[in-house]
């Protein structure tokens, strides 16, 4: 007798949830005219987005200048030629430089694949509103290079890249390491300033 209790009990269950669970046909599709509402308030919604990201100057879409990049780091590393030099790549930008992805539009540079050397020309075409964080990032960055001063046959480049320049110029930044056995950095300072004209 408990058994055939406990069966119709389980079955009355089971027959409550499944009722639960269970809907009617008009009550879980949108009827059309729902939908094409629903679809037209969207489209509206994305419109009213889109100008609203046009007027508040939102930059995610802004161009980038490769060719202006390009020429501000020849005319740097023709005064501060970068031996053996490695490209600045995505890798070297997180890990290395630590900087925030997010507000680079483009970016060009070499850093030196020497041991003994520590020359680096960077630049950057930064997000609108944003060159200032990139040049605090890029001054951690110098300052973590500068602060290496635990080996003795390093001292010549760490007083290289204690003395790194960092400009920026609207918005474009420039980092600049002048080699060990590299120009003076005044050299260095007119090339930067001629390039960011």
């Amino acid at each position: 007798m408990k058994r055939l209790i406990c069966t119709v009990c389980a079955l009355s269950l089971c027959a409550a949830l499944l009722a639960g669970c269970g809907g009617d046909a008009s009550s879980s599709a949108p009827s059309s005219s729902s939908a094409a509402t629903s679809s037209s308030e969207a489209a509206d919604s994305t419109a009213s987005e889109d100008s609203t990201t046009a007027e508040s100057g939102d930059t995610s879409a802004e161009t980038a200048d490769t060719a202006r990049l390009d020429a501000i780091v020849a005319a740097i590393e023709a005064v501060n030629p970068v031996e053996n030099p490695r490209a600045i790549d995505d890798n070297t930008l997180t890990y290395d430089m630590y900087l925030t992805t997010d507000n680079i539009v483009a970016y060009k540079g070499d850093v030196t694949n020497n041991q003994s050397d520590c020359a680096l020309v960077f630049a950057a075409q930064v997000k609108e509103g944003t060159a200032d964080q990139v040049v605090e990032e890029l001054t951690a960055y110098r300052d973590g290079l500068a602060s290496n001063d635990m080996y003795v046959e390093f001292a010549d480049k760490v007083a290289k890249s204690a003395d790194a320049r960092i400009v920026s110029s609207g918005n474009f930044v420039v980092m600049v390491i002048a080699g060990v056995n590299g120009p003076d950095y005044a050299e260095i300072d007119t090339a930067i300033e001629s390039a960011l004209a």
